[in-house]
């Protein structure tokens, strides 16, 4: 069988699709065939002898290289999109904050699971455990409840002995 003797970016050009044009954007999505994505739905491409990931070598290939602490993100929300007008350069904490996941819902939060307005610094704490050195933020006046409940139900409950004759 004889090697195909097409350049990489010819072979990455024939195994892209248009799909739809998503909101926002006036470009269509070059969708990558889904036999080709790795476990997480991203494209996989095979050129200068290794994987690449296809959505990084496209872009690299248009725009140069990726500027070290930056990551491309998906301005189409689709993981097999490999439009380079798709993806913009940013670093990992704007990239999260833009998703779907629970950090960024939770960022976007304006008000507790309890109505207070998370908008008003007086109404809000920001805890920097371990976990989350960015900050987490925490609702005052619900912590402020929370602690008092705790308290009281700590308390001792005083119970007199009865009183018996001598």
């Amino acid at each position: 069988m004889a090697r195909s003797t097409s350049t990489p970016a010819e072979r990455f050009a024939a195994k892209t699709t248009p799909g739809p044009i998503p909101p926002g954007l006036t470009t269509p999505c070059q969708l990558w065939p889904e036999e080709s994505l790795d476990r997480d739905g991203y494209g996989r491409f095979w050129a200068d002898g290794r994987t690449h990931a296809a959505h990084r070598w496209g872009f690299e290939q248009t725009h140069g290289p990726i500027p070290p602490g930056l990551e491309l993100d998906h301005l189409c929300s689709v993981r097999r999109c490999v439009a380079d007008d798709h993806l913009d350069p940013v670093d990992h904490r704007t990239n999260v904050l833009r998703s779907t996941g629970p950090s960024a819902i939770n960022a976007r939060r304006t008000k507790c699971s309890n109505g207070h307005d998370l908008t008003n610094p007086a109404n809000v704490h920001v805890a920097y455990p371990p976990s989350h050195p960015n900050g987490m933020r925490k609702c005052r006046p619900c912590n402020r409840d929370h602690t008092r409940r705790a308290r009281v139900a700590a308390l001792p409950t005083r119970t007199t002995p009865e009183r018996t004759a001598a």
